[in-house]
């Protein structure tokens, strides 16, 4: 039970997101996006945020799976950032389909409350804070 309810709060949460993307960052591109296109760029805007939502605030929850799940996804993240120069590959792809610049972020978590705005929240800043934020995910999986 706890599982699905911290669940259904990560989908709350990055439906949050989406709706703050759509109204101030990437809504104009799906506006003029055709039908089929549409579809496609709500559907990875959704994927994203549910994504960008574990990996930043994953480690808050107590259920065991999603735990695991941002553990995964940290990893993996992180991993794919070093070996793709920093860039997300979701990212790159909706801004290569919207015709945006390659430098045009993401507003994630971090994004919308604004620690990117400032220059200590760079890429190692955020790796920093991924690494605490295992750390205690780990701890609370096995010692909790």
């Amino acid at each position: 039970m706890k599982f699905i309810i911290e669940f259904l709060c990560i989908i709350l949460i990055s439906m949050i997101f989406v709706s703050i993307d759509l109204n101030n960052y990437n809504g104009k591109c799906i506006i003029n996006l055709e039908n089929p296109q549409k579809i496609y760029a709500f559907f990875i805007i959704i994927i994203h945020h549910i994504i960008g939502t574990i990996a930043n605030i994953g480690w808050i929850f107590y259920s065991k799976v999603i735990l695991i799940i941002f553990i995964i996804i940290v990893i993996i993240v992180s991993i794919h950032w070093m070996l793709n120069g920093n860039k997300c590959f979701i990212t790159q792809r909706l801004n290569k389909f919207c015709y945006l610049p390659d430098d045009h972020r993401f507003p994630d978590f971090f994004y919308i409350i604004g620690l990117k705005y400032y220059d200590f929240w760079n890429n190692w800043a955020c790796y920093l804070f991924y690494f605490f934020a295992l750390i205690y995910a780990v701890y609370k999986i096995f010692i909790l």
